[in-house]
Formats: structure tokens, sequence, C-alpha cells
């Protein structure tokens, strides 16, 4: 007396590539727990600009989970780079000697970005 699987090769055949189908994803899953967990954008991250009109000078002052050294682009309106900063949590950063007007800033943490935004100079 022969049983389903040897007389329906078809069925054998799906049940076999449902197996494999789910061992796969089984090792995914396996390898996916071993990957290290990346920084989010979502966490909480703040910027404070503090402009001195008398001394010309902009202080940054950073508020973060991570005590990494950020970097800080300044941008013109035009796209062009004016200043990179590096800058960190535990220190504010002082920058001279900007003219008035309009800037654009990103901030990054390795090639992550972690905030932008726009930034006037009085």
């Amino acid at each position: 007396m022969k049983n389903n699987l040897q007389s329906n090769p078809l069925l054998f055949k799906m049940i076999l590539l449902v197996t494999c189908f789910m061992m796969v994803i089984l090792y995914n899953k396996s390898r996916a727990a071993d990957v290290p967990k990346y920084k989010s954008a979502s966490t909480r991250f703040e910027i404070n600009f503090n402009n001195d009109i008398q001394k010309n000078e902009l202080s940054i002052r950073i508020k973060s989970r991570t005590e990494d050294i950020l970097q800080l682009f300044i941008f013109s309106p035009d796209g062009i780079l004016v200043k990179e900063v590096p800058v960190s949590t535990h220190k504010i950063t002082k920058i001279k000697s900007l003219k008035k007007g309009y800037y654009m800033y990103e901030c990054f943490d390795n090639d992550e970005r972690m905030k932008s935004g726009n930034l006037i100079i009085k």
C-alpha cells in the first residue's frame, strides 16, 4: 500500500518547497540577531544656537544620547559649504566671524544625519 507522498509527486514537491522556505526564513532570523543595532535618527537630539552680536560669534550646544563627536556642516543658501565643525555634548562650540545672513545646517553622526535645519545670523 502506497502513502499519499509516493503516489502524488506534486504534493511531495510542495511540502519540500515549503520546508526549504521555512529553513531559509529561520536562518535569516538567526543571522539578523547577530547584526549590531544602528542608532536611529529618532533618538533624542537637540541643537541650540546662540548668536552673540557684540563678540561676533555663534555658540553651539548639542544635547544628545551619544558621546561621539559629531560633524556640523553649515551651508550658504546656494548650497556652498561655509563651515565644518566638530561638536560634542560635553562642550559649547563657538564659531567666529560668520557674516550676517541665512544659513542651512546639517549634523551627522558618522554617515547618519541626526538633524538639519535653518539658521539666521543677525
